[in-house]
């Protein structure tokens, strides 16, 4: 029997694909429910928060509002969320003057990549777009991320590309370029990209052979990587069973099965140690080991041996103070200063 084909897609279904196969049939054909993990659960948290704010802030034109923000957050909200959220807050400004704009705006677009309601039985390709707005001839999306790294460039991928193509084909048809920005929320940071008229075509073409490739699988491959702890069904997977045991000690269902589970939670823990140590030391003799997109080996790095004495004095000299200083070199400042005098 052929698999089941999806009656919609999106980017993030089309991308579960490409890191592992055998999740997307789980999760999406065989209806498998995915657990959450603390990545998930904080992004999900955060984007609720801030869609909360913006739609507050632009119904009473106001610009900040520290004060609501302040006591908006849940309370059984994390450290981490309630950090991250603070943050925010504290130094987001809206944009002024806003007469179109979108908050976790649903676009949807059927086989013709026509637009459609967003629940309308002839959706196939859907995507929500964080936050945008229209600043004169401009079109801006801004995508909150919580990720923990900030790169230094943003490159025109895919994912990019169909929220500028979807903006425009659903709510600015008559802009040239989209500027996306995308808020890294952890420091406060932005990256933004411009999109013009070359980016966005064909992007429908792209994602139609992406979803051939899909319905014309028939095995649905696990790929082993770096997704493997976060496509949240590890538990059903067969070649994590295979390399560990079996699936009923993965997912417990049992007492037995939990006992089970525990001694091996045990066993695991005191074996990790010797096990990295024993790698690290074949590594270091055979080269290193890729397993999937990982690679197990030693990493490149420069050191430098500088003088503190001196870095502090040329810096101070150059008109830097020392508070400016000091974590500049990774240092507390009364050694700074210690080192100073």
């Amino acid at each position: 029997m052929p698999p089941k084909k999806m009656k919609q897609y999106s980017f993030s279904r089309l991308d579960l694909y490409d890191k592992c196969p055998w999740a997307y049939k789980k999760i999406f054909l065989d209806g498998i429910p995915r657990a959450s993990n603390e990545a998930m659960v904080t992004g999900k948290m955060l984007h609720a928060l801030i869609a909360d704010y913006l739609l507050r802030l632009i119904s009473k034109k106001q610009q900040t509002d520290w004060e609501w923000a302040e006591g908006a957050a849940p309370k059984d909200a994390s450290p981490d969320v309630l950090e991250i959220w603070q943050r925010f807050y504290n130094s987001f400004i809206l944009p002024p003057a806003l007469e179109v704009y979108g908050v976790e705006h649903q676009l949807a677009f059927d086989r013709n990549w026509q637009p459609c309601e967003f629940s309308s039985a002839d959706a196939y390709f859907r995507m929500i777009v964080d936050f945008h707005f229209r600043q004169g001839d401009l079109a801006v999306i801004l995508d909150w991320k919580s990720n923990r790294a900030v790169p230094e460039k943003i490159d025109k991928d895919l994912q990019l590309r169909i929220y500028g193509w979807g903006l425009k084909q659903a709510v600015y048809p008559e802009v040239q370029e989209i500027l996306l920005r995308l808020h890294f929320l952890r420091y406060s940071k932005e990256r933004e990209v411009l999109l013009e008229p070359q980016d966005l075509d064909g992007v429908p073409e792209v994602l139609i052979d992406k979803i051939k490739v899909i319905e014309q699988d028939q095995e649905f491959n696990p790929t082993l990587g770096s997704f493997c702890g976060l496509c949240g069904i590890t538990a059903h997977c067969p070649t994590m069973a295979q390399a560990l045991v079996p699936v009923e000690v993965l997912a417990p269902s049992t007492r037995k099965d939990a006992e089970q589970a525990a001694s091996l939670l045990l066993t695991l823990q005191q074996m990790e140690k010797e096990l990295a140590t024993r790698l690290k030391e074949w590594v270091k003799a055979n080269g290193p080991v890729s397993i999937g997109n990982m690679i197990y080996g030693p990493n490149q790095a420069v050191s430098y041996d500088l003088d503190p004495q001196l870095v502090t004095k040329t810096l101070l000299e150059a008109g830097l103070s020392r508070e400016e200083v000091w974590p500049l070199l990774s240092i507390t400042n009364t050694k700074l200063q210690s080192i100073d005098n």
